[in-house]
């Protein structure tokens, strides 16, 4: 996966495939990172947001919508970003 899969996705619901039902997560944010990767590609973070009733665990979901997926992607809860909608929110580095 590429940063450039993700810019364009930005501000778009994808649905988390989980148990007992799936979960709708909004791609808030695609930048890239400033430290060395460990691959041939530039290392990058995705931040998501879900509704207030609806938290994942940390771990990895089929993420989809319509132009991308499914494909497994690591989410991990975060504290929420400051004056930020509420929610919960998760990041997903690639490094």
């Amino acid at each position: 996966m590429l940063l450039d899969e993700f810019v364009s996705l930005v501000g778009r619901e994808f649905v988390a495939d989980c148990t007992p039902r799936t979960v709708a997560v909004t791609l808030i944010e695609a930048v890239p990172l400033r430290f060395p990767s460990v691959t041939d590609r530039p290392p990058f973070s995705l931040l998501f947001r879900s509704a207030p009733n609806a938290l994942l665990m940390s771990g990895s979901y089929a993420l989809r919508c319509e132009g991308f997926g499914p494909d497994l992607v690591h989410l991990s809860p975060i504290s929420p970003p400051p004056q930020s909608e509420p929610g919960y929110y998760y990041q997903a580095i690639f490094n």
